[in-house]
């Protein structure tokens, strides 16, 4: 276990491997444990980084750090304390996706690429549960669902921190800041997640913004078909030519566009 200490709280976090740094960015349920098995999988080819946000895990719990804007600058104070080489490539899941984006939009020049997993695109995508329910009825009576990367951490949230961030984040609609993304960006969702549901619409495609649904996949990607993930994520950081269209795998989400 490792802790760093950001002004007077605590941040505790892991990192595995060699090469170019990715960030992983947890979400609403669960911890940086359940990126275990894609840091272990990356680490031959990036430095691989996972932190637990504010109210998870092992870090600090701080009701006044329980809003979104918090955790964008905890993400940016993180890079710092670390040292972490710029720009970074971040993978974000549901809350941490969110985070990801924001904090590209805000500071473009330290990110290199983003793939956003889960990404809650509007506000009326979110499961109420998330705004009313504590964590681990969330996972076995909404996901109905158990992997030990989730069980062993799931109690450690405070569910203020988890509900808090629900009820902000459903008057947000990032529609814009994807059309909009300063960087490279890779939307991916599992095609029977219910509790971020996909949005009807998005921004058209583009050779830098794809969109892939993962067929037959609920909530927790990296943990339900790992292998698939972890080279979807190794085959978007390696991309040289920058069209993202041409990433596997080729299940592209067909939706209506904006």
């Amino acid at each position: 276990m490792s802790i760093a200490t950001l002004g007077d709280s605590l941040i505790h976090y892991e990192v595995l491997g060699r090469g170019e740094p990715i960030v992983f960015i947890h979400g609403w349920l669960g911890s940086w444990r359940y990126w275990w098995p894609s840091m272990q999988s990356l680490s031959s080819r990036h430095r691989t980084f996972a932190f637990d946000l504010w109210g998870f895990g092992d870090s600090s719990k701080a009701t006044d750090k329980y809003s979104f804007d918090a955790y964008v600058d905890m993400l940016s104070q993180f890079v710092d304390k670390l040292g972490i080489i710029q720009p970074v490539t971040l993978v974000g899941h549901s809350l941490g996706a969110a985070v990801a984006l924001r904090y590209a939009q805000r500071e473009p020049e330290r990110v290199r690429r983003i793939a956003a997993v889960a990404l809650p695109v509007q506000g009326n995508t979110i499961n109420d549960r998330l705004t009313n329910s504590d964590s681990a009825t969330i996972l076995s009576r909404t996901l109905g669902v158990s992997y030990p990367e989730l069980d062993m951490e799931i109690r450690k949230t405070d569910t203020a921190a988890m509900n808090n961030l629900a009820r902000e984040l459903l008057n947000y609609d990032f529609g814009d800041e994807i059309m909009n993304c300063p960087r490279p960006l890779l939307v991916v969702f599992g095609d029977q997640d219910t509790l971020i549901k996909q949005p009807a619409f998005l921004p058209e495609p583009t050779n830098s913004l794809a969109y892939i649904a993962l067929d037959s996949c609920s909530h927790f990607p990296m943990l339900e078909q790992a292998v698939k993930f972890n080279r979807l994520v190794l085959d978007f950081t390696t991309n040289a030519d920058g069209d993202l269209q041409k990433i596997a795998p080729k299940e592209h989400w067909q939706r209506r566009t904006r």
